[in-house]
């Protein structure tokens, strides 16, 4: 066990099924002291150590849980993906609905045709968007300097991102909202609720992406986004535009008296109906409701293995078993490059044309700067 820097001594609390277990403020003190004990790691801290952090597991060979969006941008993403599959380990990311109901109900249902040809997605979150965006912050912060808690190692926390003076907005709960650190309320929530329109329709990488959002300080990410994805053709599936909400902004409604869950969700649009897949891919309907009832005798067969137990216990097996998990790298990758594009769009707040084999913004030179980490790490932590 790692100790969460930013939540004090309770972290460290031993508990009652492992008493023996050992607490380390620095992993990389945990496995010069006790790699060849360790078979597997899950990485849940901030987003802006998660590359460093996983990149070590699998120099190690160490197999490796890390929670979305997987890295901080998508270089990161890249070379992660890579690395993992030089090692040969296994790999899931954290976007749990990939192991849940309503994603196997959103492919199955598309691939049978219910809703005909998918045209457009609209996708949204609006759970609490207040840690995604702060008051004026500029760069070197125009507020004084706090003192860090005792129970926080605040050089430890910041890791390879650049020295700042500790404040407690930018290093607690609200740390996502400060670019140095992590991705907004897109980087956040894009991994699960993109993920059903990811698996039922291919999506593949997209062409371009274009993002509109209200003003943001220096440092931090816009309150409100609105982020355009178009994906190009691909088989016997037409051209799809994919649109995201957050902060406050939802789509329009798709039928009347839908209700907008705060915690978000998508809505497919398709030649011959609709189909709403709710938070974290946890369940699928039909829309108006009526077709729903009018549908539910004569559902498609489940023709996709469910998995049991969860994304966790399926990532445990799948190491048991040499198996493979839903969200292995080689699907978790390109969903985090989509999500992080759109972060990259919210940053350069303007459209831009993507070339996916040259990992490039081709419209806007400029914008390059935020598919990578966007300032040199600093040294001691292997990258």
């Amino acid at each position: 066990g790692q100790f969460d820097v930013a939540r004090g001594p309770k972290a460290m609390q031993p508990t009652p099924r492992f008493p023996q277990a050992k607490w380390f403020h620095d992993y990389r003190v945990m496995f010069e002291q006790m790699s060849d004990q360790i078979d597997a790691v899950t990485i849940c801290v901030p987003d802006h150590m998660h590359y460093p952090i996983a990149m070590e597991a699998i120099r190690r060979k160490k197999h490796v849980y890390v929670e979305k969006p997987l890295c901080r941008c998508i270089t990161e993403v890249r070379a992660l993906h890579a690395a993992a599959k030089k090692a040969g380990i296994v790999t899931q990311m954290g976007n749990q609905g990939r192991a849940a109901e309503g994603i196997r109900q959103a492919r199955e249902w598309v691939q049978a045709g219910l809703i005909g040809q998918v045209h457009t997605v609209h996708a949204w979150t609006n759970h609490t968007h207040t840690l995604y965006s702060h008051p004026p912050y500029e760069d070197p912060p125009t507020g004084e300097p706090e003192t860090p808690p005792d129970t926080l190692q605040y050089d430890l926390w910041q890791g390879v991102a650049p020295v700042r003076p500790y404040q407690r907005s930018r290093s607690h709960q609200s740390w996502r909202g400060y670019v140095d650190y992590g991705c907004g309320a897109l980087g956040d929530w894009g991994c699960h609720q993109l993920d059903a329109a990811n698996y039922a329709l291919e999506l593949g990488a997209p062409t371009s992406v274009e993002a509109m959002g209200t003003e943001e300080k220096k440092g931090t990410f816009p309150t409100s986004n609105t982020v355009t994805y178009r994906f190009p053709a691909r088989g016997s599936r037409p051209a799809v535009e994919v649109r995201w909400f957050d902060g406050g902004l939802f789509p329009p409604q798709p039928v009347e008296g839908f209700q907008f869950a705060d915690n978000g969700g998508s809505i497919f649009y398709g030649s011959k109906g609709l189909l709403w897949v709710n938070s974290h891919s946890a369940s699928a309907r039909l829309l108006p409701e009526s077709r729903m009832q009018e549908m539910v005798s004569s559902l498609p067969a489940k023709s996709i293995p469910r998995v049991v137990g969860g994304p966790h216990l399926e990532w445990v097996n799948a190491i048991r078993t040499g198996g493979q998990c839903g969200s292995n790298f080689d699907y978790a990758a390109p969903l985090a490059e989509i999500a992080l594009l759109g972060v990259a769009a919210v940053r350069a707040r303007t459209r831009l044309e993507w070339d996916p084999i040259r990992a490039q913004v081709t419209n806007h030179a400029f914008a390059n700067k935020y598919i990578g980490p966007g300032y040199e790490y600093r040294p001691g932590w292997g990258v």
